[in-house]
């Protein structure tokens, strides 16, 4: 099964254009994310007029830090969006991921085994409610937004469970180091994010499960008739998305240094934003991992830009909120041109 040849894009396998037409019609993937670059360059230089500190070296470390996480999670979420789902979990799984990490970390045991084990423990605990969430969609056939609304609620329950209203604070040096830690000037978190969209990207464009995902999400029907077993690799997606939201509640305890039930609250939202903003097809059957890591890029941009022009919290989320009913407006006007959409 032929794949889309660039490393951050991925659709449903069809036939390669011609050898002699331009890089972005040979590409077509690449479209839809670079339609976000001279948005994202006028926002910066707008918020730099405005306000110049956003160009400090140390804002600007803060800002790739603090989108590490929302691209951590937008990579789980461009793979659940592939397979035609949606995962509102995410947010709560952050949360009791980084309450079981911080737990383990506080167990009594040496940081040389305490830390990999927290580690494992976290990203464990957030592909296990990938599982149960995949479960649901594919062996009871629940609808995906219903699972994952129900699954938010509980495992935020779950994380209350854990640790109560309490905090846990004050980790080990080589478990903050993170989130906190910097690697040739460049934050930890950061590396770590590109990391997980390299890997995101490898899978959906160089593996069998990635053509897959793609494959059931553009025509599920179709994918059965194939021969794929459709309930298996979605499954999967939504570990994945799972153990990207584990990794990012790792993240965040880390960065923050403390651990509580009320982290990731409305970290779904931010999650579907990057990936709906990068230009992933929300019915499923075409995905871009440059497009989501743009995304991210631009909604880190812009809340930085809001708080350094001391806009309020509140009318930030508004902000962002309406950013997301645009950018689905946006996405859905310019598929219909295409013919990908007709309803």
């Amino acid at each position: 099964m032929t794949q889309n040849p660039t490393p951050f894009a991925a659709a449903a396998p069809a036939k390669a254009p011609a050898a002699h037409l331009g890089f972005l019609a040979r590409n077509p993937g690449l479209r839809s994310p670079l339609g976000l670059v001279v948005p994202l360059l006028l926002l910066i230089v707008l918020i730099s007029v405005v306000n110049p500190v956003f160009l400090d070296g140390r804002n600007l470390f803060n800002v790739f830090r603090q989108i590490s996480i929302f691209l951590v999670l937008g990579t789980g979420m461009t793979v659940v969006m592939a397979a035609r789902g949606i995962d509102l979990s995410v947010g709560s799984t952050v949360a009791l991921s980084a309450c079981v990490s911080a737990i383990v970390l506080k167990s009594g045991m040496a940081d040389g085994l305490a830390v990999p084990l927290a580690i494992a423990a976290g990203v464990g605990v957030g592909a296990l409610v990938g599982l149960v969430n995949g479960y649901f969609v594919t062996n009871l056939r629940v609808p995906p937004l219903i699972v994952t609304l129900g699954t938010m609620t509980a495992v935020r329950g779950a994380a209350y469970l854990v640790l109560g209203p309490n905090q846990l604070r004050n980790f080990p040096d080589a478990f903050s180091f993170i989130g906190q830690g910097r690697v040739f000037g460049l934050p930890m978190a950061g590396l770590v994010a590109i990391a997980v969209v390299l890997f995101g990207a490898y899978l959906m464009n160089r593996t069998r499960f990635g053509a897959y995902v793609l494959a059931l999400g553009g025509n599920r029907s179709a994918a059965i008739r194939a021969g794929i077993r459709v309930g298996r690799y979605e499954t999967l997606a939504y570990v994945f998305s799972g153990a990207a939201a584990g990794l990012a509640g790792i993240m965040l305890a880390s960065r923050i240094d403390a651990a509580q039930a009320v982290l990731g609250a409305t970290m779904e939202l931010h999650a579907i934003a990057v990936v709906v903003l990068g230009g992933t097809l929300l019915f499923g059957g075409f995905a871009t991992l440059l497009g989501t890591f743009l995304g991210a890029a631009f909604l880190g941009v812009a809340e930085n830009g809001l708080l350094l022009m001391s806009v309020p919290f509140y009318w930030q989320q508004v902000v962002i909120g309406l950013t997301l009913v645009v950018a689905v407006a946006l996405q859905l006007a310019r598929f219909r041109r295409q013919g990908m959409v007709t309803e």
